[in-house]
């Protein structure tokens, strides 16, 4: 081989090991494939909780559930038993969120009943995931526009957007810490998606967790002290909670049921928390229950739950046919926002009272919506 044909050759490795790296994050974004379930138990309403340590060994880790929404071809069950949607009410603050009502998809900001939406990003890139900071000045998002995954910031008029990380890995799920120092996220920059803190300008990141499994998704105990996420480290998707300096992490959800003699090990993925602003409950995702139509044919989806952060009295609050992902509460906890699939023509953001009642569409829009962030 020449000297020349080698420098082709070396380039061209170089690229394709670039073009793997940002292939594996957006895949981590968007992928979720639970598996099809055949029959579910009924969930206890209060678990052991246990310390977990680093384990000395891991299996391989696949690609764990989404960061935000399930692709475009998630199964999409038709609304026979979702509740006829209302417009709701007005409440408190601001709901930001993402939507490809543009062609692509931005972030846009709402009011609390759906109203008055406004575009905040306009570029040819993917923008998603917004994250208030705790004083409602500014919004952390994602962006692809340069290349890759990074995390950015805005003012809340879209204004003043500039870039926070610069790594060839997959940075995303930004989270503010209640004090607007710092900012969590997730990032691939050391092979697996882990949990890192920098501060608010983009600066000193520091690795939380260190695991062969994937961690991912973090949220921030309004007091600051504590940190919940999800992690791969048991086999599946469960929510972990660790103190904010990445010790001290325990699992919370840890659940598994047997469907039938024939699917006896059939466990759940439970991922998306979300810590209620007065400091007491924990939203999260799960596809522990399936859907069971009037003829006894089950179809898996996803359904908003919440807990203690303790772990205990894990309650469903959803129960439709459609797949409901990604809650965030409002800042007096009383509400709480969420996506779901009812509509086959797209993802939309809803909202129901902390119990799960009074269902009310906040987007109405045959796009898809996605994403949702409530104001401080």
């Amino acid at each position: 081989m020449t000297k020349s044909q080698t420098t082709i050759v070396t380039i061209l490795g170089a690229a394709t090991g670039i073009i793997l790296l940002v292939l594996t994050g957006v895949a981590l974004y968007y992928s979720f494939s639970p598996p099809s379930p055949q029959g579910l138990e009924t969930f206890p309403t209060s678990l052991p909780i246990a310390e977990t340590t680093e384990p000395t060994s891991t299996p391989s880790p696949t690609l764990p559930a989404a960061f935000t929404s399930p692709p475009s071809d998630t199964p999409r069950p038709a609304p026979t038993a979702f509740p006829t949607p209302t417009r709701a009410p007005a409440a408190s603050g601001k709901i930001a969120f993402a939507s490809n009502r543009g062609g692509d998809f931005d972030i846009y900001v709402m009011g609390t009943d759906g109203t008055g939406p406004i575009q905040l990003t306009s570029s040819p890139a993917i923008e998603e995931s917004p994250a208030w900071s705790p004083d409602g000045s500014r919004i952390a998002f994602i962006s692809d526009r340069d290349g890759d995954v990074e995390i950015y910031a805005m003012d809340v008029d879209g204004s003043g957007q500039v870039r926070l990380t610069d790594s060839p890995g997959f940075d995303g799920d930004p989270t503010w810490s209640p004090d607007g120092e710092h900012i969590a996220f997730s990032s691939l920059r050391d092979g697996n998606s882990e949990i890192y803190v920098m501060n608010a300008d983009g600066t000193n990141p520091v690795r939380l967790t260190n695991n062969k499994a994937h961690d991912w998704r973090a949220t921030w105990s309004p007091d600051g002290t504590q940190i919940a996420f999800v992690s791969e480290r048991d086999g599946d998707a469960e929510i972990y909670v660790m103190n904010a300096d990445g010790t001290g992490q325990t699992n919370l959800t840890n659940f598994a049921f047997k469907v039938d003699e024939s699917y006896p090990d059939r466990t759940s993925n439970e991922r998306d928390p979300a810590w209620s602003p007065d400091g007491q409950r924990i939203a999260f995702t799960s596809d522990r229950d399936s859907f069971v139509d009037d003829q006894g044919s089950e179809t898996l989806n996803t359904e908003i739950y919440v807990m203690n952060v303790n772990g205990a009295d894990q309650t469903r609050l959803t129960r439709h046919v459609a797949w409901d992902e990604s809650p965030t509460w409002s800042p007096d906890s009383e509400y709480i926002a969420f996506i779901t699939s009812v509509d086959a023509g797209g993802w939309e953001v809803y909202r129901m009272n902390a119990d799960g009642s009074n269902l009310a569409n906040l987007t109405i829009n045959p796009a898809d919506d996605v994403s949702p962030a409530w104001s401080p």
